[in-house]
């Protein structure tokens, strides 16, 4: 009798035996089948006629020309190059399957003049939390800032500037609830002794597409931008 169960509990631990090297011989050959090929890529180098431009693809910030990215994956890609003082410069690009694609653009200065100062913008300002909406008003001394609800209110003279850029990058607390679009967003950033500001300005209404608050955002940036460059070149005289 003893006999019996002996040679049933070794059957038994022989059967578990050989499911757990048919499970296992099982899994691992599933994860052989698993793996994926690498995703198809070639490189892109960018030059411009200017150092130091700005390069974003694809909505993400990559580096300055000259440049060399790789790899970069196979499709279409979306350029944009941006740099003070020039018109922004967009196209798109194929990149091919180990092959390298080259881009050389000719940075074009801006010329569009001046408006008529003041000039008024809406705008989107950006605190460490949130945002409030209101209006910036931009003349040849100052810049001055009241929000809607007359909670935030400041004037800032363009003298007084560190450096004014735009930036691609998170914008904190202004989507969803500001711009239709996603949270990378370009702002126009000025950065004043006290500190640094953050704006997003917009046509009509923060609801209204990203393509449209760029635009708009650029057409405060290059106003500040040139006034306080301007300030720059009187002081140095």
């Amino acid at each position: 009798m003893k006999n019996s169960i002996r040679h049933e509990v070794i059957a038994v631990v022989l059967s578990l035996s050989c499911l757990s090297s048919v499970w296992t011989g099982g899994q691992s050959q599933a994860g052989d089948k698993s793996q994926t090929p690498a995703e198809p890529a070639g490189s892109l180098r960018v030059k411009t006629d200017v150092p130091e431009v700005q390069v974003i693809m694809d909505d993400k910030e990559v580096g300055r020309t000259p440049l060399t990215l790789k790899p970069v994956p196979a499709g279409s890609r979306h350029l944009t190059l941006i740099k003070e003082g020039y018109e922004d410069h967009t196209q798109q690009v194929e990149i091919i399957a180990q092959k390298t694609a080259s881009v050389f653009v000719v940075m074009k200065p801006v010329t569009t003049p001046l408006p008529e100062l003041p000039v008024e913008f809406k705008v989107m300002h950006q605190h460490k939390f949130g945002y409030c909406v209101g209006i910036l008003t931009v003349s040849a001394k100052s810049l001055d800032y009241k929000s809607d609800r007359d909670e935030d209110k400041f004037q800032i003279p363009i003298q007084t500037l560190k450096s004014v850029s735009r930036s691609w990058g998170p914008v904190p607390g202004m989507a969803p609830g500001g711009i239709n679009a996603q949270t990378d967003m370009m702002a126009c950033r000025i950065e004043a002794p006290d500190r640094a500001y953050g704006f997003l300005a917009y046509k009509d209404q923060i609801g209204e597409e990203m393509k449209v608050a760029s635009q708009k955002t650029k057409e405060l940036f290059d106003v500040v931008y040139r006034l306080w460059t301007d300030t720059i070149k009187t002081e140095k005289r």
